[in-house]
């Protein structure tokens, strides 16, 4: 990058240093009207022409400063720093009061790391302009480059007694004495500031964790106090208390001062937020009572800024969170009604309204939702779930049908091909059925519900037994529930192995506290084929009291099997 910094100076200026050379100098008009060709071609950027026409100038007078300095800023244009180097130092060894070849120099010392020979020239443009804030400036500047850390502050004080005290200087100057490991100045420039502008609770409170810095709490508290003075209103005060409190281990007092800066509307939501999520990475408190103050205070915010999507959506997340669906899924409508445009809520609103098992509310906002967001599958899914729950099974199919095309995640898609499963079975289209079963298993071998559920759908068409009687035995592997028990016993009682399927499904009836008709009915007919008629009846009429209610059913319990 080039250290060239273009500067624009008037003709006026540049005539007036021409001429006050011509008086000193003897200057000669041929060399004159060069370089004022040199300059129009400089200031037209043609800096081809106008490099030719300085090196003649200096042929004509080769003690001419101005084209030597002109010299050096068209080889700065070409990234030629030793070049520029040469003609800068020439030109200000022959005129060091002027401040543009002054300042050249400077920036080309800087760029070669000479910065002892940069403040030399910041030294002498001081000696006939010593009030000027630039130099100064930029002397201190290379103070702090090259260490001098007493210079620097010296050279701020300076300044300082000419602007009076300030935001700037005061800062430069903490950080300067902080580095030097000098604290306690460090802090007088801060009470120096915040004495010359004592409404300034900002200033006072940086004192205060300057001390909390350095661990000497009893003077932190003492500055923090004197914010809570001056104004009793500032919100940020109360989140740096509380993070005072939290520090010292009063965790009672944190979040006294937490919940009070939360009541606060002049505290930013985001902030607010911010802090929020902060408190799960502490580590000195409970995390039954940090998820306990933390959502009153997400409550807090949802009353402190109804009209933001942003704290309903936190507040949503925190009940989510804590299991408790009904009221998440009230603070994702809010959002919805606020901003309908963010689809992380609407699918959050969805889970919240399926852990409550609301089929019908999850209908409608999976179709909206469905309308918004048409190429995201989660909203499918969900509508199948909430038409199958219906027994509106068509629409159901319909909607995963339209939905698996977008799916791209594998997790996702097993389910998918699950419910579609499912429904296909129960619309009578079992061939379609397991082919969708058959989808899911290759995503996933040990989704035990489809293991379960293939095999008892096959025992009871009676077919592919074998392959029946495996997926059920894995899906008992899996998970011995009572369920997936009765499945095995029941595919083992379809391959006529009648003292087997007793076993597992005595074992489906014991671990059930109320097991259902079906396995009841199941019994019934193992008992019958074991020659135990009585026993099969009486089972059957358990089934028949749990609901049973068929002719085939009521056939079966007349006349046996």
């Amino acid at each position: 990058m080039h250290i060239f910094k273009k500067l624009f100076f008037s003709l006026l200026i540049v005539l007036l240093s021409v001429f006050a050379h011509a008086q000193t100098d003897d200057f000669n008009n041929q060399a004159l009207s060069i370089y004022l060709d040199a300059e129009n071609a400089f200031m037209a950027e043609d800096y081809s022409k106008a490099f030719s026409l300085y090196q003649e100038v200096l042929k004509t007078d080769k003690e001419f400063d101005p084209a030597m300095f002109q010299l050096a800023r068209i080889y700065l244009v070409r990234n030629q720093i030793d070049e520029a180097y040469k003609w800068a130092n020439e030109a200000y060894k022959r005129d060091q009061e002027n401040e543009m070849y002054a300042l050249l120099l400077v920036d080309i010392h800087k760029h070669f790391n000479k910065f002892k020979e940069a403040i030399e020239v910041y030294k002498k443009l001081l000696i006939s302009d010593s009030t000027n804030s630039d130099y100064l400036n930029g002397l201190s500047q290379l103070y702090m480059l090259t260490q001098n850390t007493e210079a620097a502050i010296s050279i701020y004080n300076q300044l300082e007694m000419q602007e009076g005290v300030n935001e700037r200087l005061s800062f430069i100057k903490k950080d300067l004495y902080l580095n030097s490991g000098n604290f306690d100045k460090a802090i007088l420039e801060m009470v120096k500031l915040s004495e010359k502008y004592p409404e300034n609770s900002q200033y006072i409170s940086m004192i205060a964790e300057m001390y909390m810095g350095n661990k000497d709490t009893e003077n932190a508290f003492m500055f923090y106090q004197k914010v809570l003075d001056i104004n009793p209103d500032d919100p940020y005060i109360r989140i740096t208390l509380a993070d005072f409190y939290q520090q010292k281990g009063e965790v009672d007092l944190a979040f006294e001062n937490l919940h009070h800066g939360y009541a606060n509307p002049k505290l930013d939501l985001d902030t607010k937020i911010q802090v929020l999520k902060g408190l799960f990475e502490l580590k000195n408190i409970p995390e039954e009572r940090i998820r306990k103050e933390s959502l009153k205070l997400a409550s807090t915010l949802t009353k402190v800024h109804p009209d933001k999507p942003g704290s309903h959506a936190i507040y949503a997340d925190m009940l989510y969170r804590d299991s408790l669906y009904t009221e998440a899924a009230r603070e994702y409508n809010e959002v919805i009604k606020l901003d309908s445009s963010r689809y992380a809520v609407w699918e959050q609103l969805l889970f919240s309204l399926n852990n409550r098992t609301e089929t019908k509310k999850i209908t409608t906002v999976s179709q909206r939702a469905i309308n918004l967001f048409p190429k995201e599958p989660i909203p499918y899914l969900f509508n199948a779930i909430g038409h199958f729950v219906e027994d509106s099974i068509k629409m159901a199919i319909q909607s995963l049908e339209q939905g698996i095309p977008l799916v791209q995640n594998t997790k996702l898609l097993e389910q998918y091909f699950m419910y579609l499963g499912d429904a296909y079975y129960q619309n009578d289209q079992s061939d379609k059925a397991f082919e969708a079963y058959d989808k899911c298993l290759e995503i996933n071998p040990s989704n035990t519900f489809v293991l379960n559920n293939y095999a008892y759908y096959l025992a009871i068409k009676k077919q592919k037994l074998d392959k029946a009687k495996t997926m059920a035995f894995t899906a008992i592997s899996l998970d011995p529930g009572p369920t997936n028990l009765d499945t095995y016993g029941w595919v083992l009682y379809q391959l006529g192995n009648y003292d087997e399927a007793f076993k597992y499904i005595d074992r489906a009836i014991k671990e059930e506290k109320n097991p259902s008709p079906e396995v009841l009915d199941h019994m019934g007919d193992v008992f019958f084929q074991l020659g135990q008629e009585n026993k099969a009846k009486r089972f059957w009429k358990k089934a028949k009291k749990g609901g049973l209610d068929t002719p085939e059913f009521n056939h079966k319990l007349a006349n046996g099997l």
